[in-house]
């Protein structure tokens, strides 16, 4: 089964926290303006730091899902809808035909999307598609309905804050000895498939993997 996202208009701000968050972690007062452009793109790139490792979009969007079959399918007992949570959804089209909301339930921390007959579970028949219009993700940091893990914000707050901390290091410097003082060593990394992002804050978002599916 393969499936294919497309959102017709991407949410413009996808910052896991705030500017008033950082500043509060940082002690610096909310009335110093001096840095808060620097601290604004700290705050996208760790984001989209975190998002990269995660690995899934984070910000809610109204998203078109499409499913279909790959050669040899089965019959699928459930889909899986890829923006979690599902807060809602709009319509499920099954090879051109809208299906009544009292056909199919969908659990939505995972995005399970189960079919129904009378009631009772039942596998998705279908010989060209289904198509989902559902609203997923999380509402960010910011709104008073913010939906986001705060695990997700502290992990973001706590790469914001390595990131002002080497503000003016040398980054290819992984130790330094201070005599008299006492040693001290960096960090040094890159996310991707040859780095990952600093072990504390990969200990931080290990609870909101997901599961990887065979």
């Amino acid at each position: 089964m393969r499936s294919i996202v497309i959102v017709a208009s991407p949410a413009s701000d996808t910052a896991l926290t705030t500017l008033e968050r950082v500043k509060l972690e940082l002690d610096i007062s909310s009335g110093d303006t001096s840095n808060d452009t620097v601290l604004q793109e700290k705050i996208d790139e760790a984001s989209d730091d975190i998002e990269a490792s995660l690995g899934f979009r984070l910000v809610r969007e109204s998203a078109v899902e499409t499913f279909w079959h790959e050669q040899y399918d089965n019959a699928p007992e459930k889909l899986v809808l890829d923006r979690t949570p599902v807060a809602s959804i709009a319509s499920v089209i099954v090879d051109g035909v809208t299906v009544d909301p009292s056909a199919y339930r969908y659990d939505p921390n995972t995005g399970e999307l189960f079919a129904l007959c009378n009631g009772y579970p039942h596998v998705w028949i279908f010989c060209q598609s289904v198509v989902v219009t559902y609203d997923g993700g999380y509402i960010l940091p910011g709104a008073s309905n913010r939906t986001l893990p705060k695990g997700i914000e502290g992990a973001c707050v706590a790469l914001v804050s390595s990131f002002w901390a080497a503000k003016g290091r040398d980054p290819t410097k992984k130790s330094e000895d201070v005599p008299g003082v006492g040693r001290v060593e960096y960090w040094v990394g890159t996310v991707g498939e040859a780095g990952e992002l600093p072990p504390d804050i990969v200990a931080r978002l290990a609870p909101f993997r997901r599961p990887v599916v065979a």
